[in-house]
């Protein structure tokens, strides 16, 4: 579904997309901050939905109102803004949009006032189609905005918004270290913000809660929480999706401890070991929208779609969150041997991989082990981590699922 946004703050636009992504299936959002790069993005292709804030730094969001009413009169409008006085509403409403909300807003309420807008468009124009093939489904959904299955639920949010006065950046991040999509999240809203300040990027997520805040955080794990559509519910994928999420948990946990016995930055390497799979994720979430539309798979084509199209899916997904180029060397590192062998830190996230993978008893591992300055004999006497598999392979051991069997019909 195309969906124009007319928002000028970049915080509150995220939170935005993040709510319509999470409640419709392939939601497009083209989001812009001006009246005049929304009037010029609605007459280039007229969306689905219209989504503006009132006030912008060239203008009134009526002003795009009243263009696409001359044109289209049915075409959804829902008008945001910090002015929700009598008088606004009115003019607003006389203008024919067809909801308003005011801010600061309540994601799970943002949620609940668009569901029903989101499902009428949905049912205006889901005429019966023919199932795509999977490698059509596979190449369409990489061109759109990639999404990964959600980790968060509202009951692990809600708490802590109920406390968040009582909360500091150090809580959150105990919190949340082990949620990666969540992470990746925090440090694209970051960057966003710190790169126009400082110009310097972040790579931490104790850093990126410090620079949103405690609420702008909780705001972002409320919307990824209520992502009604990112759950997966297949059990064969949902077997793939615990094994990769297994292995990342492991790599991120073994190069955090190795990283801080040689005082370094073990934060940054447990983060990126966490995202380190999210290519794999990505992929599953994508083929369960197939399996949703009608589509049929097995546990082989599950396995040959993760391998052939993991590595692209997680490139592209690194630039769509924005990762600093840091941290995408160091998640880099955990599938490719480092080049340049003088950056410890590099050594280490892929030396964490090869100890997961009980690899590093090669002569490659122990030169590397040397170079890195981590303890020989303290790394190749620890016992293997129980999840070894070959770092090599991007879909490693596929996992068994009860229901292997009973997908056993598939679409070309």
């Amino acid at each position: 579904m195309d969906i124009l946004l007319l928002e000028d703050d970049p915080f509150i636009a995220e939170l935005v997309e993040l709510v319509l992504s999470g409640t419709i299936t392939q939601a497009k959002v083209r989001h812009v901050s001006g009246v005049a790069q929304a009037t010029a993005a609605w007459h280039q292709q007229p969306a689905k939905l219209v989504i503006c804030d009132q006030h912008l730094p060239d203008g009134s969001g009526l002003e795009l109102v009243k263009l696409i009413r001359r044109h289209n009169k049915t075409v959804p409008i829902v008008m945001i803004s910090d002015h929700s006085n009598r008088e606004s509403v009115i003019s607003a409403a006389q203008q024919g949009i067809s909801e308003f909300i005011a801010k600061p807003f309540d994601v799970n309420m943002l949620q609940q006032r668009l569901l029903p807008i989101l499902q009428t468009i949905t049912q205006v124009n889901c005429d019966k189609t023919l199932v795509p093939t999977l490698d059509t489904w596979l190449k369409n959904a990489f061109a759109e905005q990639i999404r990964l299955p959600a980790e968060l639920t509202p009951d692990k949010v809600l708490p802590l918004l109920a406390k968040s006065e009582q909360l500091s950046p150090q809580a959150l991040t105990q919190q949340w270290q082990t949620e990666p999509l969540l992470s990746a999240r925090l440090l694209k809203l970051a960057n966003s913000a710190s790169l126009k300040r400082s110009g310097k990027p972040v790579n931490r997520l104790d850093e990126a809660i410090a620079m949103l805040g405690v609420d702008m955080a909780l705001r972002a794990a409320m919307a990824l929480a209520l992502d009604i559509t990112g759950s997966l519910k297949n059990e064969l994928l949902i077997a793939h999706a615990k094994h990769h999420q297994d292995l990342s948990g492991h790599i991120a946990s073994t190069a955090r401890a190795m990283a801080t016995s040689l005082g370094l930055d073990g934060l940054s390497c447990y983060t990126a070991g966490l995202l380190s799979r999210a290519g794999e994720m990505a992929v599953l979430r994508t083929l369960q929208d197939f399996i949703s539309l009608g589509g049929q798979l097995n546990d082989s084509q599950v396995t040959l779609q993760l391998s052939q199209w993991a590595p692209q899916y997680g490139n592209k997904i690194k630039q769509q969150w924005g990762l600093p180029l840091p941290m995408r060397e160091l998640i880099g590192a955990i599938h490719m041997p480092p080049t340049h062998t003088t950056q410890r830190i590099l050594l280490i996230m892929h030396l964490a991989a090869l100890k997961v993978a009980s690899q590093l008893d090669t002569p490659k591992a122990q030169r590397m082990l040397r170079q890195s300055g981590l303890d020989q004999k303290k790394w190749l006497t620890v016992a293997p981590d129980s999840t070894a598999t070959s770092i090599y392979t991007l879909v490693d051991t596929p996992p068994s699922s009860p229901n292997a069997s009973a997908t056993k019909k598939a679409k070309p």
